[in-house]
């Protein structure tokens, strides 16, 4: 009985070979057809490249400068700073922590107070922007509202914008933010006055002491402008 059943199982032994050889050839043919698409490498995305606005201004020497340089630098320039309305250091060192829990800045809590002192120091400052001052010789001929553009363009867009509405790369970020001078309801006295003395509570600086006369009614003109085209 075993070797009659033996002998049956070898007959059958051929068919079964066969078949399960049609099976893996089968496999071995579709591994290989689909082999290229899954081993081909995805095609690479083209690196974006990103161009920062420069810095307007750096930090002042003091005590407290390399903390600053080495965590607030992180995020943003030193215009943060020096553009902000006067603040106490209470105000500071609210501003730091808000920093760590919101930004994830890594300073030492150790570091905080040496830190706060410095930005009460600083805050205080108006430091020269490290742009070159638009001579008022190289408006010569070119019109009012061209010579305020290159002016606005050199020292108001970083806050204001390209389009005056406030949404410059360091108008974004101040408290309260930059004003949106295409919306503005004061009169081109008021509004000089502004430009020229600065806006307390803000981080509107002074430009009286930088700019000629010329050129601060050259970037009046050209505020009047961005405002009648928006």
């Amino acid at each position: 009985m075993p070797s009659k059943l033996f002998r049956s199982r070898r007959s059958n032994m051929p068919g079964f070979t066969k078949q399960q050889g049609l099976l893996i050839l089968w496999v071995g043919l579709l591994f290989l057809s689909v082999t290229p698409w899954v081993m081909a490498e995805p095609p690479r995305e083209t690196p974006l490249s990103v161009t920062l606005p420069s810095d307007l201004m750096t930090f002042q020497p003091g005590p407290g400068r390399e903390i600053a340089a080495g965590f607030c630098l992180i995020c943003h320039s030193a215009d943060y700073i020096y553009m902000q309305p006067p603040h106490s250091p209470q105000q500071w060192e609210e501003i730091v922590h808000k920093m760590q829990r919101a930004f994830g800045c890594p300073i030492p809590n150790d570091q905080i107070p040496t830190l706060v002192e410095y930005l009460v120091s600083q805050n205080a400052i108006q430091p020269a922007s490290s742009l070159p001052r638009v001579a008022e010789s190289s408006f010569a001929g070119t019109g009012t509202v061209e010579q305020g553009r290159q002016v606005y363009e050199a020292h108001c867009q970083s806050c204001h914008g390209s389009t005056g509405k406030g949404d410059g790369p360091v108008g974004r970020m101040l408290i309260p933010p930059a004003a949106d001078l295409t919306a503005t309801t004061k009169a081109d006295r008021e509004l000089l006055h502004i430009i020229q003395n600065g806006k307390p509570g803000t981080a509107m600086p002074a430009w009286k002491g930088t700019l000629s006369p010329g050129e601060l009614t050259a970037v009046l003109a050209y505020i009047r402008d961005l405002a009648r085209s928006h």
